[in-house]
């Protein structure tokens, strides 16, 4: 299995240390060439996409859906910082959407040997624009990344830029079922994710969709979409997971625990950067896997939003099994799903499936963590798992919708989709902030204001977007 390498780091260090004084125009080609080594560029793409997440989105907003207590630079006062929402904007439009397109459209120029490389931009394509919208709402998606045609494009309407995702995505899945049998493009090098292996690629495609979906479902009727989706392959193991992989060997480090050694040297469990909030904490509560996320050698209570455990000696603090070198970046898991079909068994009356598809998803989760997932430090006993599992009570709608909080663990952008689309957990304002919820949407980058004439007024990042209830 491959993993994030050394030129990664020298990515992300670089990044993380540009301002927002640089160019953000999303339809600027960053590479000169006009062509596209997919098993060249594709890693260059997951690794920018993936730094960014590790390092700036993680340590940064960990506390917005409050899964920390408190994360650096964070918006506490009601603003996002320049320096956060610049970087993951170009990050996203620039470093992953603008290469990606290159691929593309290599891909499709070189016909159905191709296909396979075609599906797998457009599916990240479609992930990528799906976090913008979930991230600043109204974003250029229709008139993105052709300059051409549209120097300042306009920004679409979050309704538009999710549709238009599903209709992505759909795209990947067709040119996924017309990959011929011999002669197809060897992309095993250049897929961090799964190595070239399509089967996978689809059950990650229509997972995705059925995630955007179920968006969508907070404010359209797309019950028959819905309904399709399932009937299809979809991520159902630990083993099938989306990840991008990263190893114990200097330079292929996961960037979060690389910058809290770099900063403030040993580990999180030692020097108590991040603590678990009191919400997360609390649901955890008689769970097997609070003892692999939550290091707590006192017994100590949980602190407030806005505490860093480094102030508070002896206090819990996020696990050395999750904050470590080698643990993965985890874009889909079989639970999410899982969760979602309990959701929509419950809404459907049929409570036997929701109880079912409800043990499924969690022990799956409780699987993962309970050594799954790869470099695990510590293990859960298969029969203290399966004891759990089935002393829970039968699901109320709370009760998914608080495990697929805990199932999005240390994936801020989902764990803050999932509190935005649920309302659960109930989560409080940090204290002392000038805005009434907790952060409900990003400003939008000063260069990207200064430089397109269409970009919308910022509206309060306490304001919520279309998709919420």
């Amino acid at each position: 299995m491959k993993y994030i390498k050394y030129l990664s780091l020298i990515f992300v260090l670089s990044f993380i240390s540009t301002s927002c004084e640089d160019s953000l125009d999303i339809n600027s080609n960053p590479l000169a060439a006009t062509t596209a080594d997919p098993n060249v560029l594709l890693p260059f793409v997951f690794a920018q996409y993936s730094n960014r997440h590790t390092t700036e989105l993680g340590t940064r907003i960990m506390d917005v859906p409050q899964h920390f207590t408190a994360c650096f630079n964070s918006a506490r006062n009601g603003n996002t910082s320049i320096f956060l929402t610049g970087n993951t904007w170009g990050m996203m439009y620039s470093q992953v959407l603008g290469n990606l397109l290159l691929v593309e459209q290599d891909a499709e120029a070189a016909g159905p040997s191709s296909n396979n490389v075609a599906a797998i931009a457009k599916i990240f394509k479609a992930n990528t624009f799906f976090e913008l919208s979930m991230i600043w709402e109204d974003v250029p998606y229709s008139e993105a990344l052709n300059a051409n045609e549209f120097p300042v494009p306009g920004f679409d309407n979050q309704e538009t830029v999710l549709n238009g995702v599903v209709s992505i995505l759909d795209e990947a899945i067709s040119l996924i079922d017309a990959i011929p049998a011999d002669g197809i493009f060897n992309v095993s090098t250049g897929d961090l994710i799964y190595n070239g292996n399509m089967d996978n690629w689809r059950r990650y495609a229509n997972s995705l969709k059925l995630r955007v979906l179920m968006v969508l479902r907070n404010k359209t009727n797309v019950d028959s979409q819905i309904s399709a989706v399932l009937g299809q392959p979809l991520i159902e193991s630990n083993g099938q997971a989306a990840l991008i992989r990263y190893s114990n060997a200097p330079g292929a480090f996961n960037g979060y625990n690389n910058l809290v050694e770099a900063f403030f040297g040993v580990s999180n469990e030692v020097q108590g950067v991040y603590s678990p909030s009191r919400t997360l904490f609390n649901l955890l509560e008689g769970d097997p896997r609070k003892d692999m996320i939550i290091f707590n050698p006192d017994d100590a209570e949980p602190l407030n939003i806005g505490d860093f455990a480094f102030n508070f000696p002896g206090s819990p603090r996020i696990a050395d099994n999750v904050i470590r070198n080698d643990l993965p970046h985890m874009l889909m898991m079989p639970a999410e799903i899982n969760l979602y079909k309990a959701e929509l068994a419950l809404a459907s009356g049929d409570a036997g499936t929701a109880d079912t598809e409800y043990r499924n998803g969690v022990a799956q989760a409780v699987a993962w963590w309970g050594g799954d997932i790869p470099g695990a430090v510590s293990t859960i006993p298969a029969d203290v798992a399966a004891d759990f599992v089935a002393g829970l009570a039968a699901p109320t709608l709370q009760d998914i919708h608080e495990q697929l909080y805990i199932e999005s663990f240390i994936r801020p952008v989902v764990a803050w989709n999932t509190v935005r689309r649920t309302g659960v957990p109930e989560l409080e304002p940090v204290p002392g902030s000038n805005i009434s919820t907790i952060l409900k949407r990003f400003n939008y980058p000063p260069d990207e204001v200064a430089s397109n004439p269409n970009t919308p007024a910022n509206a309060p990042t306490d304001t919520p977007m279309w998709f919420e209830n």
